[in-house]
């Protein structure tokens, strides 16, 4: 096998693309899975005899309500444009906050990359150990510290398999991305 010499530029470009890209793919997998988990509680729901058009009214008023609810990323968004002195509407706070998203996606991406040139132990598992870390470093701690986020214990157990599944799928594609760059980078 042909080992070339760690470079730190190398790690920070593909960092970049890979970042972008997992972000993506996280985001993607999230999607699935809301709507995955969405169709399996109205299946639940139905075997226990509820109509189809309650069913209905309750996923519309659930989903309302997380509308209504800030994210973290929004927060941050909000927190950054007050600071600015620039008022953001509903919907550009949801811009925003998917910017804010990407960015800190990005930037773990550099940090892997980097690292990985650096440390290529840093890749075990196919980076699912970095996505999993990721996971517990971000929205088990900082995120409820910086109260972005209800604190963990008061987060239902399946939000957090969601969220540290789709960190798992980020550090895969983040792992897949990179590898297959740094190839192509010889």
């Amino acid at each position: 096998m042909n080992k070339s010499k760690p470079s730190v530029i190398r790690g920070i470009v593909t960092g970049l693309t890979a970042g972008i890209i997992a972000t993506l793919v996280m985001d993607q997998f999230q999607k699935l899975s809301a709507a995955a988990q969405k169709a399996t509680e109205k299946q639940i729901k139905m075997s226990h005899g509820e109509t189809e058009e309650h069913i209905a009214q309750e996923q519309a008023q659930k989903e309302q309500q997380a509308a209504e609810q800030e994210g973290s990323t929004e927060i941050v968004a909000r927190k950054i444009a007050e600071t600015t002195g620039t008022p953001l509407d509903d919907q550009d706070k949801k811009t925003a906050g998917q910017a804010v998203h990407y960015t800190f996606g990005t930037l773990m991406g550099v940090v892997y990359a980097v690292s990985s040139e650096l440390i290529p132990e840093v890749t075990t598992g196919a980076g699912t150990a970095y996505g999993t870390l990721l996971f517990l470093a971000a929205d088990e701690v900082a995120v409820p510290a910086f109260q972005l986020s209800p604190a963990p214990s008061n987060t239902p157990a399946t939000d957090h398999l969601q969220h540290w599944a789709a960190h798992v799928v980020y550090g895969g594609s983040l792992e897949l991305v990179r590898s297959l760059i740094r190839r192509l980078w010889r």
